[in-house]
């Protein structure tokens, strides 16, 4: 079981999760995703770090809700706990040092890019 550790309403149906999942924040990557199951009986959801703090062992995502599984997954509440948590997956991104970089985005595919500000 995976705790949330820390819940935020960023919008009315765009939440913010912070897990506690030390191997997984210790092994990820820029542009890697997790898979997310609630229960034994829910369904996969892929879902792109927004954040992770290897030291701290905890991942952060962010999530519209958008289906049956997403409105399930924002009734939790920090102190819950989320039961498959399987990551990092995909290919990392390759990151050059060019000098500055402006990156520009919109919706919720922008919380990759985006820094989260804590509290």
């Amino acid at each position: 079981m995976y705790k949330i550790i820390d819940r935020q309403d960023l919008a009315p149906i765009v939440h913010l999760f912070k897990i506690e999942a030390p191997e997984v924040a210790k092994k990820a990557q820029p542009g890697q995703f997790v898979v997310v199951r609630i229960d034994e009986k829910g369904e996969r959801i892929p879902l792109t770090f927004a954040d992770w703090d290897a030291k701290a062992g905890t991942v952060t995502i962010v999530f519209q809700e958008v289906g049956a599984t997403t409105c399930r997954l924002a009734r939790l509440k920090a102190g819950d706990s989320i039961e498959n948590f399987v990551g990092p997956l995909g290919v990392p991104t390759h990151i050059n040092k060019y000098g500055t970089v402006i990156c520009v985005g919109g919706g919720i595919g922008v919380a990759p890019i985006t820094p989260i500000a804590e509290p």
